[in-house]
């Protein structure tokens, strides 16, 4: 009978035991599961709080993107998605500014001399403006806003250009159409010049 109950005591400690040992293990299990639940909280609230400072930065880039668009705008007549391609395109290499600075240079003095010659003399002055808008047509660009200022300075040459020729011919009141539309397109290249 001693053996019994011995047997018997033996066997409720490990009982309770085991009864004691599950509740501390569920006892973690909860604690490690309210800890886990904690930080899952606490990282979807650091992901709203980045997402709502995201969504805030993404806002302050759009109206920024939008002002300088409109900007342009004012400056040059095209629509959004096009002026948002000229101010998003990469600037202008260093060589590619010299070459545009250069050609400026050249055309200004171009036009400078074209406007004081007499119209027998006119010849030479028109020759060299020619061979300034082929050196400009056989520029390869690199971005759509250097592309867009090419071909807005090719329209420009074209113009002034035919204006200088019409003038050779005595159609005056033609030759001042055709410069006017060269100063338009060229009052066009230049705004465009800021943004690329």
């Amino acid at each position: 009978m001693k053996k019994l109950i011995i047997g018997f005591l033996i066997l409720s400690f490990a009982a309770m035991f085991f009864m004691y040992k599950n509740s501390q293990d569920k006892a973690d299990r909860r604690e490690q599961e309210a800890l886990a639940y904690e930080k899952k909280l606490e990282n979807e609230r650091q992901a709203e709080v980045q997402a709502k400072k995201d969504a805030i930065e993404q806002k302050k880039k759009k109206a920024i993107l939008d002002a300088d668009i409109q900007l342009l705008q004012s400056k040059y007549s095209m629509d959004y998605l096009e002026a948002k391609q000229v101010i998003e395109s990469s600037t202008l290499s260093e060589s590619d500014k010299q070459f545009y600075v250069g050609l400026a240079s050249r055309w200004s003095d171009a036009i400078k001399v074209a406007g004081s010659t007499s119209r027998i003399a006119l010849s030479q002055p028109v020759k060299d403006m020619q061979e300034i808008k082929r050196n400009l047509e056989a520029k390869q660009t690199s971005t759509f806003c250097e592309s867009k200022m090419k071909g807005e300075l090719i329209k420009s040459y074209d113009y002034a250009i035919d204006g200088f020729l019409q003038f050779m011919q005595k159609n005056e009141l033609i030759s001042d159409v055709f410069l006017q539309a060269s100063k338009e397109f060229q009052e066009n290249a230049t705004a465009l010049i800021d943004y690329c």
